[in-house]
């Protein structure tokens, strides 16, 4: 058989080929899963909440870690979250394996930053969401002040021109 090549690309591009090597270009070489992160790592942190999702537990356990996040401002950092993985720089991924082999002093003190991370995080999840709400409601006023606004002036407009013909009739009779 012979290749289409559009077709090809195209699967590339829906696999996601072109963003994985951006993510190596810009110094991710190690990529792991959420779920097999979470699995490895959730035994670790007893006690801690199993309803967080995989994706959240990472985020929170690399932040306890102290391992810096790419963001746009800082393009190059120690680890990036993807849609389904977490890409590491070069040496990051031997920080998460540190906590594999560390006290249980250290394992408590990561588990409390991984709380207060949580909590942090639902926080500003919260305030953001009041402050949507918030929002939203000042917008629904303004609208219903604009909506009985525009009620007054059609219904200025409907009567002015009755008016003027009455104010026409009341100079001609004087």
């Amino acid at each position: 058989g012979c290749l289409a090549l559009p077709l090809v690309l195209e699967q590339l591009r829906c696999a996601g080929t072109p963003q994985l090597l951006q993510l190596m270009g810009r110094g991710y070489p190690t990529r792991c899963e959420f779920e097999a992160l979470a699995s490895r790592y959730r035994p670790l942190l007893p006690g801690f909440s199993p309803t967080l999702s995989s994706r959240d537990f990472v985020a929170a356990l690399l932040a306890a870690l102290r391992l810096e996040p790419a963001t746009a401002a800082k393009p190059v950092a120690d680890f990036a979250l993807g849609v389904r993985r977490v890409f590491f720089s070069a040496g990051a991924m031997a920080t998460l394996d540190e906590l594999m082999h560390g006290s249980q002093a250290d394992v408590a003190a990561i588990l409390d930053r991984v709380r207060a991370y949580v909590a942090r995080r639902r926080w500003v999840r919260a305030t953001a969401a009041v402050s949507a709400s918030l929002w939203l409601q000042r917008r629904i006023v303004a609208r219903r002040r604009l909506a009985a606004l525009a009620l007054r002036s059609r219904a200025l407009a409907l009567s002015l021109p009755a008016a003027r013909r009455w104010a026409g009739g009341a100079r001609r009779r004087l």
